[in-house]
């Protein structure tokens, strides 16, 4: 947050600095409730510089909600995984402890095993 607040104060500063270099300037805004006469290029600047440091923060300020909502989301599905994995895992030696081997195959008749693999 630091960096973002920092490169939106630089930005500002050369807003208004661009204000400063031309302060003597005036000129005639006309906007929807009205007209603005005789309004200082240093004052134009000045608010615009404003609303950029107001519209950068609260822009990070909403970046960062939504990532910590997307970290949570997918921290709780690496959660829901784990468990799945672990339950998964418990499996086989569940089975083994009741006598079963989760890897056996059906006997052949005749009570011969399967070739074995080379």
């Amino acid at each position: 947050m630091r960096n973002i607040l920092t490169a939106l104060l630089v930005v500002a500063a050369l807003v208004v600095a661009v204000g400063v270099a031309s302060h003597g300037a005036r000129v005639d805004l006309g906007y929807v409730a009205g007209t603005w006469h005789q309004a200082s290029l240093l004052a134009v600047a000045a608010i615009v510089a404003a609303l950029l440091v107001v519209v950068g923060l609260l822009s990070a300020v909403a970046a960062r909600l939504a990532t910590a909502r997307d970290r949570r989301l997918l921290e709780d599905e690496l959660q829901r995984t784990y468990v799945r994995l672990r339950a998964a895992e418990g499996a086989p030696q569940t089975a083994a402890a009741a006598g079963l081997s989760p890897t056996s195959t059906a006997a052949a008749p005749g009570g011969a095993s399967p070739p074995a693999a080379l």
